[in-house]
């Protein structure tokens, strides 16, 4: 029978302090990125947030500045100049990218009844833009030996519900991107992290704010403040922890990549 002090933590585990990281937030406007950017704000951690509707950053700033030090850009994550200047802005506001949470991604319906412009701005946001940002992360990170990558994908990725086939491939292009990723980039020193959310209270599901709220109570959906609190976790775990994957269910469990 084990006794007290073998049930206790190990003496070496030591979690990783986010006090004065720097942080990108893509998606950092609305939903799962601003209630991940307020926390790591009020964490300590410097952060820059972009998307693309010049209001939500607007508010997403007036909210998130008394937190601690927030910046912001507008940019479509679809558009690879955007992703650049968004990157040139950390460079200047930040000075260097300890992690970057990539979260930004819209709703891409089915294949049946969306037009073919809507399928391609899809995959370019949800895709390519989660691969343009990491690459310009890690040019960044592995100079200095060090960084965080944690993707937020869905699970869809597994799920794989009808009536939303272009939506579930880009997540499950990110999560086979994410479990491929770390084992190029773990012996840089650098973490990678995959966070896939079940339902989440954000303006992407089709009920109303009342309709979410009720399902709330009845443990059927997560809040953005929920997965945010999963990614903190992810980038507070000892250096030791390379790679993690959380699946956000009605609990959080986690797994190695």
């Amino acid at each position: 029978m084990n006794n007290h002090h073998e049930r206790q933590a190990p003496h070496n585990y030591h979690p990783e302090n986010i006090t004065e990281k720097t942080a990108i937030v893509s998606g950092g406007t609305t939903g799962i990125g601003r209630a991940t950017a307020k926390l790591l704000a009020e964490r300590g951690a410097r952060v820059l947030i972009y998307g693309r509707d010049e209001n939500d950053l607007h508010e997403a700033l007036t909210e998130l500045q008394p937190c601690g030090e927030v910046h912001g850009v507008k940019a479509d994550q679809s558009k690879l100049e955007d992703i650049q200047r968004v990157f040139a802005k950390a460079d200047e506001k930040l000075g260097d990218v300890d992690i970057l949470v990539n979260n930004a991604a819209v709703s891409a319906g089915s294949i049946v009844e969306s037009e073919l412009e809507d399928i391609r701005y899809g995959l370019e946001a949800n895709v390519l833009g989660y691969m343009a940002c990491t690459k310009e992360a890690v040019t960044r990170m592995k100079a200095k030996g060090a960084g965080h990558i944690v993707c937020v994908g869905s699970l869809s990725a597994d799920q794989r519900e009808e009536e939303n086939d272009v939506y579930v491939a880009t997540k499950a292009a990110i999560q086979a991107f994410a479990e491929s990723l770390r084992k190029g980039i773990n012996p840089l020193g650098i973490k990678v992290s995959l966070i896939e959310p079940g339902r989440v209270s954000t303006d992407m599901p089709k009920e109303s704010q009342e309709e979410q709220e009720q399902k709330i109570q009845r443990g059927e959906m997560l809040r953005s403040q929920d997965i945010a609190e999963a990614v903190h976790y992810c980038l507070t775990q000892p250096a030791r922890a390379m790679s993690l994957r959380c699946r956000s269910v009605r609990t959080c469990r986690v797994f190695d990549l």
